[in-house]
């Protein structure tokens, strides 16, 4: 089972009085790590990341131990309002740096961006093109926010680094050794402010390379407002 996940159904496991969320999906996977992990999202369900020597059945005692975490975690889960995912036909919109950008390949009316295109157009054809400028848009503004903040930061005496861009699902932004930053593409659907949050949080890494308590100092004092900015980014999220 090294690196695969088992599926199994919680009512195979369990009694109908011992999981209350039984009818979920419970996906165990073993890995390296010390302790025993559940993680809850509403694309995945019921997460469970075990140690290679937890037993299967030490596991699922886990779980059974945590179920009001998990129902809590699932009752909130349900009650998100329905998120927002962009249809790519001319003339639907998508998110940029907070606002709805209404898209089309004809100067219309209330079309605030206008791509190469054609009536003909099939949506795999106009997601290429939406994706295609907001990627090289993102760029251009994850690279203008980056040395806005460093010579915000000028007094941290920050080493050298430098902006990359990729797509990722559980993570905003990273920051290497060697200076590499990359920021999710996606970040750039949020208002300035969640994009500044997430480059002055991987520009503290380059001098503290954890969330230590040194680190949220950092923060504070390059972004005295980053909690409310952090607020707001796990806030949006949810909606789009």
């Amino acid at each position: 089972m090294d690196g695969k996940w088992a599926s199994v159904r919680v009512a195979n496991r369990m009694t109908d009085e011992a999981l209350a969320w039984k009818s979920e999906e419970l996906s165990i996977k073993y890995c390296r790590r010390k302790t025993i992990g559940i993680y809850v999202s509403a694309e995945k369900g019921v997460e469970v990341r075990v140690p290679h020597f937890v037993s299967r059945q030490e596991a699922l005692n886990f779980v059974d131990s945590k179920q009001d975490w998990i129902h809590k975690q699932l009752l909130n889960i349900a009650e998100r309002p329905v998120r927002f995912e962009p249809t790519y036909q001319w003339g639907e919109v998508f998110y940029f740096l907070g606002e709805k950008q209404r898209f089309h390949h004809q100067a219309l009316d209330a079309v605030d961006l206008v791509l190469p295109g054609s009536d003909q157009d099939d949506s795999d054809r106009i997601e290429r093109r939406v994706q295609s400028w907001f990627r090289e848009q993102a760029l251009l503004l994850f690279n203008e926010r980056h040395e806005h903040w460093r010579e915000q930061m000028r007094g941290f005496e920050l080493p050298e680094s430098e902006v990359q861009q990729r797509s990722m699902k559980r993570r905003w932004g990273t920051c290497r050794k060697n200076g590499k930053i990359i920021l999710n593409t996606h970040l750039a659907r949020y208002p300035i402010n969640c994009v500044d949050v997430v480059i002055v949080h991987e520009l503290c890494h380059l001098l503290e390379f954890n969330h230590s308590r040194h680190f949220y100092n950092l923060m504070d004092q390059a972004l005295p407002s980053w909690k409310e900015h952090d607020a707001m980014l796990n806030r949006l999220s949810l909606l789009y």
